[in-house]
């Protein structure tokens, strides 16, 4: 059995015994889950002019809906078997008749029902329903009476039927689920309404979406254990609330026991408490307890205990309640001269995680226990401590697998947003609806506390995610209010309070730290730069201070709570996979994701070269995946380098269908790259090598800085061995350098800086270095570079520009290709005519120009600029069968591009994903452009977000004895900076340059300007 949290003790399983049989002494619980449940749509039912009620609610004075054509018809009409968790967007999805996007949401009343059997034996206990969550809000009927009431969306709750069930025999179970409204993407802080009402933004799946228990105890019970964590990790404080239901008080005795929770389970401490008189109603018993030898809980070594609470009564009563939890403490310390930094059990820890935002597949909230252990498995695969609930509240499960395999996390309830006073209406009875929406918004937070206070894996509240607003005495009174039930923890008012100038900001920067009811607005800086550049480029590592995220700022807390959204498609053959497996006739995405996958695979079908440089839709998917595994990777290792940042977040965890495809997961938890990528950066010990230039020319110099992370405590005098070699194992450089490593809270230290490595040849040039100590190794790295050696050898002698811009001539003028002249009209001369920012002109036969004439007799058009005009313009001519443009998405949603082999990339990587050599035209500051052609052959194909197409980045179409190139990808960028200086000695046209001397920004543009040069040598080649 998998242990959960809170850990109830199964004394039986109510659908196991007769209905007639004695009940079990003490608690009693049944899972309802596993049965089968009806689910029924009412989409003819009222309520959107409902009043609403948050708790206590009073059900005997609330109204008695019943369903639309009475009560049986739960059990008429189209109907579906279900079994929970369950929404009604996994089964009906699209019942309008329209399921894409967002249209196919159902809003509105949907009913669950089942058969609730109860023993007879239960009679004189205290008998309830268990709900973990449902979404939005419920309404509990047994034997068709309304019971309970609930609107505190994605949070337990409990219902007491003791005075409605009918022991001995089968009930009517039935909840009346309202979907009112919800999101489908990240913002947690837009307004939706319910009439009136302004509720609490969550994700618009409708359901019942956690488990549902019945639970029968004697009238003095325990409801509720919380393990507090103190500052010595070794000690708890063990808070035992018991409820006596009687009408008098109670005598007997509390046994409180420790056990580990696995290996044996030891006893590591007993207390015997008498406990003389227990009042009516709640009292709380603390208990102070050391276990010298306790096993500490962390991420290395998820070690966890479980305390039981047994309560025996004089009267022979009793009640057991087990808690799991983990002897452990988080904390904020000053160390090394005021710099501020995150410690577990005494040791430093710099938190490297991401964001999710509880998007799961299928019934869309609610993961399976499969999934939930994947999502932990997943993130320790690749190297982090921690994952954040992001903008919701998160799933028990899920911390439950955290606790077990030991993974961090950081917790927002979700939607806590502070309405905008001049949205205030006042309803019926003219109560302000503010504080119908305060008073769900704190109910919701104090749950969550509740339900998660336990986890060790937990250690960070957040209240709000990029709140725009200062914090109100709501916020505050809510933040007392959540630290008192749970001061075990640091809770934050904000992620994002990103103020530059790091001076006290209560707007933001509003903390409590542990064990403190003191305000802080200074000591936790959070900034969030969520856009991503699309790829690793050169300029995200210049120098040991200036670099991606490079801060000298140390009396803070540094957080970087969302950083660099690349998006790349999801796993789309493993997920049709999946799909297959368990019907695809279930789940609100599952049409969506087929289709998709249908779409990449016929591309590669179809598409000649393709198949052979991606065999399978996955392999593609995968090296996507990698562009944004090895960003994020370089990413991560910058702000371990660094030693002063303390936390970084990947923006983010999973990809949405629809919205957001920034996750380094998809929605199915499967990795989009190779996880090796991300892990390698994460380990705990390791040599950084950082150049300055990771594409340049050949004969070009690169700076390479050394750099180690060391979370291992090494520590004294030892050497580097810094190696370079080509691709033919030829070394090129090799150095060694004596250097000294710190050790202890020093976990990032520059090691040796300013080496200078020139590869002497075109490829890849990798360097390595290892630290050797004692006769071994003790810790390595490496990182390579690519050399292009730029080449005008067979470019034909005569062709023709068209350019206004002048761009294209100056650049080839500067490489020593001359042999052209300016087109301006009229029929092209030479072998080729390269198109910049010039426009198509009409001439002559409306089916017939000047220039297609020309190709038509075996010459070459080249277009890399201006290029839907030509490309539309070749449409009308029908010459090519173009029908429009797709801008590639940038941060979350994204687009890559992909390249087969083909001479147009002679001397420059094929058969792959353009990742950081191909940064000139991969990255989000580039003009990014797809075409939808449906002829020719495609040399560069790309995707974007979940568009269920691929793109031509670059194709080449015959046309009659000659072809046309046409290109999208950024050409003029990559041409804009460079001036003219001096070529190679030689004919400059059969002999490779072996020097230029440009003078430009990036020399990693090489690539680009390379491509056109192969396009003008492939005018060349005969056809």
């Amino acid at each position: 059995m998998h242990l959960r949290t809170p850990l109830l003790l199964l004394i039986g399983l109510l659908c196991q015994l007769p209905l007639f049989a004695q009940a079990p002494t003490g608690r009693v619980e049944q899972d309802l889950s596993g049965q089968d449940w009806k689910l029924w749509l009412d989409p003819q039912a009222h309520w959107i002019e409902d009043r609403l009620f948050v708790p206590p609610v009073n059900v005997a004075q609330l109204p008695q809906p019943q369903p639309t054509g009475g009560w049986a018809a739960l059990n008429t009409g189209d109907t579906k078997t279900v079994h929970l968790p369950a929404t009604v967007e996994r089964y009906y999805w699209g019942r309008n008749g329209n399921a894409f996007g967002l249209s196919g949401n159902y809003l509105g009343v949907s009913w669950f029902s089942t058969k609730l059997p109860v023993l007879a034996g239960l009679r004189g206990k205290r008998v309830t329903l268990q709900f973990e969550s449902v979404r939005f809000r419920a309404e509990i009927f047994v034997n068709q009476k309304l019971v309970g009431y609930d609107l505190v969306n994605s949070t337990p709750f409990e219902v007491d039927i003791t005075d409605f069930v009918r022991y001995g025999q089968d009930n009517d179970l039935a909840i009346r689920i309202t979907d009112p409204n919800g999101n489908f993407d990240w913002r947690d802080s837009q307004n939706f309404m319910w009439g009136n009402y302004r509720t609490i933004p969550t994700h618009g799946f409708g359901g019942i979406t956690g488990r549902v228990r019945l639970r029968a105890t004697d009238p003095v019970f325990i409801s509720d254990v919380f393990v507090k964590n103190q500052p010595d990790p070794r000690k708890v404080v063990v808070e035992v609330t018991a409820d006596n239901r009687s009408s008098k008080p109670a005598a007997g005795t509390l046994l409180v026991q420790i056990q580990e929770a696995k290996d044996g389970h030891k006893t590591v401490f007993t207390q015997r408490i008498p406990m003389g008189e227990l009042p009516t109603g709640l009292s709380t018993k603390s208990v102070p307890v050391r276990v010298p030898d306790a096993r500490l809980w962390s991420v290395e070594s998820p070690n966890l205990y479980v305390l039981t609470a047994t309560w025996q009564g004089a009267d022979q009563t009793a009640d057991t309640y087990a808690q799991r939890f983990g002897f452990r403490w988080f904390e904020i310390k000053d160390v090394a001269g005021g710099d501020r930094q995150f410690f577990l059990n005494g040791k430093r820890i710099v938190l490297r995680t991401s964001i999710s935002w509880g998007f799961w597949p299928v019934n869309g909230i609610a993961p399976s226990d499969a999934l939930a252990r994947k999502q932990v498995e997943t993130a320790k695969a690749l190297g982090l401590n921690m994952l954040n609930f992001h903008r919701t509240i998160g799933q028990t499960n899920v911390l439950d697998y955290a606790d077990e395999l030991g993974l961090l996390y950081f917790e927002e309830p979700g939607g806590n947003s502070y309405p905008a006073d001049k949205f205030n209406p006042t309803d019926s009875l003219g109560r302000r609806q503010t504080d119908f929406y305060f008073a769900t918004r704190t109910e919701k937070v104090l749950r969550m506390i509740r339900r998660d206070r336990n986890h060790p894996a937990l250690v960070i509240y957040n209240f709000h995610n990029e709140r725009g607003a200062p914090p109100q005495e709501q916020d505050r009174q809510q933040m007392l209010a959540a630290h008192q039930l749970d001061n075990s923890r640091l809770l934050t008012y904000n992620s994002s309070n990103g103020d530059p100038t790091f001076k006290p900001n209560p707007r933001f920067k509003l903390h409590l730290l542990p064990y403190s009811t003191e305000f802080h607005d200074y000591g936790w800086f959070d900034q969030h730069h969520a856009g991503g550049p699309g790829t690793y480029h050169d300029n995200l590592y210049s120098n040991p201070k200036n670099y991606l995220r490079y801060t000298d700022h140390r009396d803070e807390i540094i957080y970087y709570g969302e950083e660099g959204a690349i998006g790349t498609p999801p796993r789309l053959q493993l997920i049709r996979d999946e799909i297959l497996k368990t019907g695809p006739d279930q789940g609100w995405e599952t049409a969506s994701y087929l289709q998709w996958y249908d779409a990449y695979d016929q591309f590669l079908t179809t598409h000649a070269g393709f198949r052979q440089a991606f065999p399978t839709v996955d392999a593609l998917t995968k090296a996507m995946g990698n562009v944004a595994y090895y960003y994020q990777g370089r990413a991560i290792e910058n702000i371990r380098i660094n030693n002063t940042t303390d936390g970084y977040a990947v923006n983010g965890w999973e990809s949405m269908m629809l919205e957001n495809h920034s996750g380094i997961v998809d929605n199915y938890r499967n990795p989009k790259g190779d996880v090796e990528l991300i892990a390698r950066y994460n380990r705990p010990l390791y040599v950084a090598v950082k150049m300055n230039r990771k594409v340049l020319g050949v004969g070009d110099t690169t700076t390479v800085d050394l750099f180690i992370v060391n979370e291992a405590n090494l520590r004294g005098k030892y050497t580097l061995q810094v190696k370079a070699t080509d691709e033919k194992g030829a070394v090129v450089f090799s150095r060694r350098v004596p250097v000294r490593v710190s050790g202890g809270t020093t976990y990032g230290e520059l090691l040796k800086a300013g080496l200078k490595i020139t590869p002497r040849t075109a490829g890849y040039t990798n360097v390595t270095a290892e630290l050797l100590g004692g006769g071994k190794t003790m810790a390595s790295g490496d990182d390579s570079m690519l050399a292009v050696q730029l080449t005008t050898a067979g470019i034909p002698a005569r062709g023709m520009v068209a350019d206004t811009s002048g761009v294209l001539g100056r650049y080839l003028k500067s490489v020593g290709v001359a042999g052209f002249r300016e087109y301006k009209s009229g029929r092209p001369e030479g072998q080729y005519l390269l198109v910049g920012a010039f426009n198509p002109q009409q001439t002559g036969n409306p089916l017939v120009t000047d220039i297609l004439e020309w190709v038509n007799e075996g010459n070459t058009l080249i277009v890399v600029g201006n290029i839907d005009k030509w490309a539309t313009h070749l449409g009308r001519k029908e010459v090519v069968d173009y029908r429009g443009l797709k801008e590639l998405g940038t941060s979350w949603y994204g687009g890559n591009y992909f390249v087969k082999s083909h001479p147009l990339f002679e001397g420059l990587p094929q058969s792959c994903v353009f990742n950081w050599e191909y940064q000139c035209f991969a990255t989000y500051n580039r003009s990014r452009l797809g075409l939808r052609l449906f002829n020719g052959e495609t040399v560069v194909g790309c995707v974007s977000d979940h568009k269920k197409e691929v793109y031509s980045a670059l194709s080449v179409i015959p046309h009659g004895r000659g072809r046309i190139i046409l290109s999208a990808l950024d050409m003029a960028a990559c041409l804009k900076d460079v001036k003219v200086g001096q070529r190679a000695e030689g004919d400059g046209e059969n002999e490779a340059l072996k020097t230029f001397n440009t003078s430009q920004q990036n020399k990693a543009n090489l690539v680009g300007q390379q491509l056109l040069l192969n396009m003008l040598r492939f005018a060349g080649r005969p056809e």
